[in-house]
């Protein structure tokens, strides 16, 4: 659920904060006051697109914010948990948009991908407007809301895990049914690339040590002076050793006469054993010099080898123990014995079997389910004052020749979710043919075709949220009247957002905001007033009159309230 909305620096807004509430949360006011940019701005939340010039003029950056409930919602917690983002019940979705192009999302201040943000959206609002983006009109989406309805989800997931299996199998025969001539020459190759590495007898750290050693022979010579001059100085005939020597022995004479020769003692003491370390380290150093013509000769050989060996292999001696390793699988794959294959094969046919049985059944129920949901929506459609109107669920197969599933003389391909594909059809007037719902004309006819729809299919609808754009457009009368009843009957199930011009559904509000321009320094913002029920009355009679409000409107305003509150009221009991 929707629980606040912050705005700053957006088309005309400059800076404005809402707080919702459950129920039926309607929105009115002046035509051109900013009604629908509030719906732009949740769109842009939820990850729609959004442009440069939608930032307010003059202004670097424009930011929307909005604080949902998310305690119900287990799905948004899996894809929270899945991105190691911490939550509580409360999720706030930010996004900003600069003027350079660039932008940034947030979900619980951690800055996330945009399509992060649409993957958590879907389980957050629907917006069903002329102007906005129809979630139900995807036919994406009807499939799953056919099985919403008809409680299919079980089946379905079996379904899944059915293909699953069988791609497995076909995955692990794919890999043993290659032709004879290629299955030789893999073989011959894996072979010789096995036997090269292998008899290269590699160890990881090997080539950094035949460098580091090839280096200290390429200038071993001058090492080895130099090594053997700085010993000569240090342990000599009359070198420092000796020098030191003696010095502590006059010292420790010295020091019987005087005690604090005693700590100069003691360094010099110190500083003689340390050079004796020093010098016997030299010594040991250079005896390991080895200047052997032979061994130059096989470390340069041995790097050569390695050399050729990643130019085929790999960029490293890690890489190329790696591959001989994945050499050694395929060829024990290759070379497996026809009874693997066969074993497979047999799976494979019992899998397809299972699937055929399961996807079959699960199409025959759709179909059943399709008829009823064909009737309760155009039951619904005629309450809304379209009672021209057909409702139908086209379900097709798709005929191949390769399709895994035969049945009465014909192969169907076989999907993940079975071997349907569903479409949601209309015929908005009598006489007309059927069409896509997504190429219905009237944004008004969409609006209550997906109320409609909607007021059927809520019981496994996990959207929290449904926002309706105008859903009024083209009704009044009778039909706005049973328009504002629907919308109540869904808002008792979810948080409903309405933009509206009938007073006969703004009376049914359970929250009422006005939308209206207003002066922020020399421009014009849009500002919203949240009303008490006096001023919810004021503004119905408003709507109902014009601007020039009478006695009479207030008092028919007035009634209108007073019947909703009476109607929530035995709804409630």
């Amino acid at each position: 659920m929707l629980l606040e909305l912050r705005i700053k620096n957006f088309v005309i807004i400059e800076d404005l904060s809402m707080e919702f509430s459950d129920g039926m949360n309607v929105l009115t006011g002046e035509t051109g006051a900013g009604k629908s940019i509030l719906i732009d701005a949740i769109s842009g939340i939820l990850g729609e697109k959004m442009t440069t010039d939608m930032i307010r003029t003059g202004f670097e950056k424009a930011t929307l914010e909005g604080v949902f409930d998310v305690s119900g919602l287990p799905e948004v917690a899996g894809l929270l948990n899945d991105a190691g983002i911490e939550y509580d019940d409360t999720l706030i979705m930010r996004r900003e948009l600069y003027s350079s192009g660039k932008g940034r999302c947030f979900v619980n201040a951690v800055q996330v991908p945009l399509a992060k943000v649409r993957e958590i959206s879907q389980y957050l609002i629907d917006i069903h407007g002329q102007n906005e983006h129809q979630e139900i009109a995807r036919i994406s989406k009807h499939r799953d809301l056919l099985d919403s309805f008809g409680g299919f989800q079980d089946s379905v997931s079996e379904m899944r895990k059915i293909h699953e299996h069988l791609n497995s199998i076909r995955e692990k025969l794919s890999s043993f049914e290659i032709d004879e001539r290629e299955k030789l020459r893999r073989i011959e190759f894996n072979s010789f690339a096995i036997k090269e590495i292998e008899d290269a007898g590699l160890n990881i750290s090997e080539e950094v040590e035949l460098k580091n050693e090839a280096n200290m022979l390429a200038n071993a010579e001058k090492l080895f002076k130099s090594v053997s001059t700085a010993s000569e100085l240090l342990n000599g005939e009359g070198a420092v050793l000796q020098l030191l020597k003696k010095a502590e022995q006059n010292l420790s004479s010295a020091s019987e006469f005087d005690n604090d020769i005693s700590n100069i003692l003691e360094s010099v003491t110190e500083s003689y054993f340390s050079l004796e370390d020093a010098a016997q380290f030299l010594r040991s150093y250079n005896e390991r010099i080895d200047f052997s013509p032979e061994r130059v000769n096989f470390i340069e050989e041995r790097l050569s080898l390695i050399s050729s060996l990643r130019k085929k292999y790999g960029n490293s001696i890690e890489e190329i123990l790696e591959y001989a390793d994945k050499a050694r699988r395929e060829l024990h794959a290759i070379t497996s014995s026809d009874e693997e294959i066969e074993r497979l094969k047999e799976d494979e046919r019992r899998v397809v079997l299972q699937a055929r049985d399961k996807a079959l059944e699960l199409s025959e129920r759709r179909m059943s389910a399709a008829s009823v949901l064909e009737k309760k929506v155009m039951s619904e459609l005629t309450d809304l004052g379209m009672g021209g109107t057909l409702f139908k669920v086209s379900i097709k197969r798709e005929i191949s020749e390769s399709g895994e599933v035969e049945s009465e003389g014909k192969r169907y391909m076989l999907y993940p979710h079975g071997l349907d594909r569903i479409e949601f059809m209309i015929a908005a007037n009598e006489g007309e043919d059927l069409k896509p719902l997504n190429k219905v004309a009237s944004g008004g006819e969409m609006s209550r075709i997906m109320l409609a729809i909607k007021n059927v299919i809520l019981s496994s609808d996990i959207v929290d949220t449904l926002i309706f754009d105008e859903v009024d457009a083209g009704v009044g009368g009778k039909t706005a009247d049973v328009v504002g009843k629907k919308l109540k009957l869904l808002s008792a199930k979810r948080q409903v957002l309405l933009i509206t011009h009938l007073p006969q559904i703004a009376s049914m509000s359970d929250t009422h905001f006005y939308i209206q321009k207003a002066k922020s320094g020399e421009r014009v913002t849009t500002a919203v007033k949240k009303l008490s029920r006096k001023d919810k009355v004021r503004e119905i009679a408003r709507m109902l009159a014009g601007e020039t409000i009478t006695e009479l409107s207030l008092q028919h305003a007035e009634e209108m309230v007073r019947i909703s509150e009476n109607q929530t009221v035995r709804t409630s009991v």
